[in-house]
């Protein structure tokens, strides 16, 4: 009979680790270009060394860019990245990153398998790096996290880094198709010792975390002494994505993107967004918010004021059956469907425009749906995976705002009025 120190040694031994020659390519090409694009500046913590790990690391996520901004700022460490399904698995992605050795996560998903790799590839001596956040952010703002990330820290052990890029959501905007080029700020921090992590409390765990990793591109834009211009031709196009109430009119859904103009179709009331990711004043128009996360946020509150005042909001929708989440699951009689979703308590609700069936999506969960913004989102009901395609490119960012309002209910015990039936 083998002993449990025998196993572990035997699974720590099978830990794939990122090949070094490649790994090493692979940093060298991407601080050229980073250099190129982002003149990118580095503030690393001398705390941090080769001989100090392994490390577990985590970052505020923001754009595309994140994983090599986190391999360039950590250049004397080899790396472990946690990547969603998605990008490990696209056949062009899936060679390139082959040599990474990426730990794959599937969202909607207990992850354990992910959670013993990790713990695998630590013990074997690698670093891991994971973003709390689990999707870059929509608006530029932190998007809520549980306590996953603190409980695999207590549990870990092992020194906690942090990589905080700033300028990175507007060198690319979850909205935007191509990315800026501009200024990137990268700063390292030693956020926890090995012996913190088993002395601090979860919440104090997550309440440091969460401080390190929240920055707000604009705030940074503000104190510095000369705003960064992020180039684009389009600087504008596809921020209706992510702003598109109005606030003069107060329409849902009504605002539409130009090149460089965010305007109402309904009223006329335009914002201009300049090359540092900012509002300058529109012809004719009121300049109700300095940039776009401010507009998001008064966005977010409209949203739960219209909850409480009882406002139906709803959108055509097309929805396509994804994938199962539990194995021998039956598949849909309808694996492509027409009709429409509406935002009802606790929920998505879908009804079929045919056949007049219904599923409802419980939320609350999470405080993310996993989406691409303006496109399509992903929601569960009884053990299958949905993505959801509506008409309106702004009412997936309505449905992600739903979704933190419906956890953050959850989570403080503040429940949605029972008499209020939809939004």
């Amino acid at each position: 009979m083998r002993s449990g120190k025998s196993s572990d040694a035997s699974k720590q031994s099978n830990v794939r680790a990122p090949k070094r020659f490649i790994y090493r390519l692979y940093c060298s090409i991407a601080w050229i270009l980073t250099k190129l694009l982002f003149r990118v500046r580095y503030v690393r913590d001398p705390r941090i060394t080769r001989e100090g790990g392994p490390y577990f690391v985590v970052g505020n996520h923001v754009s595309y860019l994140d994983p090599i901004f986190c391999l360039l700022a950590l250049d004397k460490l080899s790396i472990r990245f946690v990547a969603g399904i998605e990008v490990t698995s696209g056949r062009l992605l899936k060679k390139l990153l082959a040599p990474l050795a990426m730990i794959p996560i599937k969202p909607f998903r207990v992850s354990y398998s992910t959670t013993r790799e990790i713990i695998a590839s630590i013990r074997s001596g690698l670093s891991v790096a994971l973003y709390p956040e689990t999707q870059r952010s929509i608006a530029g703002d932190l998007t809520p996290f549980g306590l996953s990330t603190a409980k695999l820290i207590r549990h870990l052990r092992v020194p906690v880094v942090s990589v905080l890029a700033r300028g990175g959501y507007l060198g690319w905007p979850r909205w935007a198709k191509m990315f800026r080029p501009g200024h990137v700020e990268l700063e390292t921090r030693l956020l926890f010792t090995a012996e913190e992590t088993a002395e601090l409390s979860l919440d104090d765990i997550q309440d440091r975390l969460t401080k390190a990793i929240t920055t707000e591109d604009y705030d940074w834009q503000l104190r510095r002494r000369r705003p960064v211009r992020y180039f684009s031709m389009k600087p504008a196009q596809g921020l209706a994505r992510i702003c598109h109430w109005c606030p003069a009119c107060d329409r849902p859904l009504s605002m539409e993107s130009g090149k460089h103009r965010l305007s109402c179709r309904h009223c006329g009331q335009a914002f201009r967004l300049d090359l540092t990711g900012f509002f300058t004043a529109a012809h004719g128009s009121r300049p109700y918010f300095d940039h776009p996360l401010e507009f998001a946020k008064w966005q977010s509150h409209r949203l739960e004021r219209a909850l409480e005042e009882g406002e139906v909001l709803s959108n055509p929708c097309r929805i396509e059956f994804h994938e199962h989440l539990i194995e021998d699951g039956v598949m849909p009689e309808k694996t492509i469907r027409q009709g429409v979703c509406k935002l009802v308590r606790d929920g998505i609700l879908f009804t079929d425009e045919h056949e007049h069936g219904e599923i409802f999506f419980p939320l609350g969960e999470t405080p993310a749906l996993y989406t691409s913004i303006g496109l399509f989102a992903d929601v569960s009901s009884d053990g299958k995976v949905w993505r959801l395609y509506p008409e309106s490119e702004g009412f997936t960012s309505m449905m992600t705002d739903f979704a933190r309002i419906v956890w953050k209910n959850r989570m403080y015990s503040n429940a949605i009025p029972k008499n209020v039936e939809a939004l």
